[in-house]
């Protein structure tokens, strides 16, 4: 051992270090340590300290900025104090271990989680053991790709990765397998309300071969790679123009039909109605009787009835 050293206190602090990390319960080692996680899952944060039988009491904390859960051990048994949302203190008696878990991790909780146990009697209050972990919380983007129109009449596909983080991503476009030119691609970064982020990727693109966007992140095990199937862009317009023009011309048609039955149920109701009336008689053109004079020659003399003529005729004078 002595060879080792180079002077006194190298050999003191280096007994001092075998001494408190070998002997339980007495050992005051500060590490840090990290584990990465995805969004809404959980996360165990050890304290790795085993408590011995000659402390009166024990507090145990799970810190960040401020306090999230705290528990008291007064001589076998524990105290829980109220502990905020998704904190809860675990303790194994048989393995003599406790550890603090932390459960549906959100972006936002990502930070650094500290351990501490305090002996608090018999006083004074000494600082047993400060565990510190690192949380790392991961979002997977969530990928898709599509054909949109830009503006200029350009035939564009769009690249989206959503709700992401570490903001650190990878997009790329393909053609035929070929990286393309990342000059030839306008992307929008965005951040989310919930503090994940957004890419947006557009290429404008003028023939009909084989496109994919290629995408690499922190939270995904190797590099993703959306394909997306040949499309004859020009034949594609042509069809939507095809179903346009056939849905305006059946809408055109109802259109007309419905206005002729409209006009055609108007025009019905406003018909009067016929009635058959039988003229009567003219009674002056039909009504003629045969009157024989009784002077002179016996011919027959057409006479009207009185009745008949509006005017009054004149009697005739009889000679005597």
């Amino acid at each position: 051992m002595s060879s080792m050293c180079n002077s006194m206190t190298t050999c003191v602090w280096m007994l001092l270090s075998f001494f408190f990390v070998f002997i339980p319960g007495h050992a005051l080692l500060n590490s840090t340590s990290v584990q990465t996680v995805h969004r809404g899952t959980s996360v165990n944060i050890s304290c790795n300290y085993k408590p011995s039988t000659d402390i009166d009491r024990l507090t145990v904390e799970l810190q960040t900025d401020n306090k999230l859960c705290s528990v008291t051990k007064l001589n076998n048994s524990w105290i829980n104090q109220p502990c905020r949302n998704h904190c809860r203190f675990i303790w194994i008696p048989e393995t003599v271990q406790m550890s603090f878990e932390v459960s549906d991790l959100q972006i936002n909780d990502t930070g650094m989680y500290k351990c501490v146990v305090t002996r608090t009697i018999p006083p004074p209050s000494v600082l047993l053991r400060e565990e510190r972990t690192f949380v790392q919380v991961f979002a997977h983007p969530i990928l898709s790709v599509s054909h949109v129109r830009a503006l200029g009449g350009f035939h564009t596909i769009l690249c989206s990765s959503e709700g992401f983080y570490p903001s650190a991503l990878e997009q790329l476009w393909m053609r035929n397998g070929e990286f393309q030119n990342a000059s030839l691609t306008y992307s929008i970064n965005k951040t989310n309300p919930d503090g994940s982020f957004t890419l947006h990727s557009y290429l404008n693109i003028s023939d009909c071969v084989n496109y994919s966007c290629w995408v690499n992140h922190s939270s995904l095990s190797q590099p993703t790679i959306l394909h997306m199937s040949p499309d004859c862009y020009g034949s594609r317009d042509k069809n939507v123009w095809i179903a346009l023009a056939t849905s305006a011309l059946l809408i055109l048609t109802i259109l007309i039909i419905t206005a002729v039955c409209e006009h055609s149920r108007r025009a019905h109701h406003r018909s009067p109605v016929r009635v058959n009336v039988t003229p009567e008689p003219d009674l002056q053109s039909h009504l003629q009787y045969d009157i024989y004079s009784l002077l002179g020659d016996h011919h027959p003399v057409h006479c009207i009835p009185v009745g008949v003529h509006s005017s009054p005729q004149r009697t005739p004078n009889v000679l005597h």
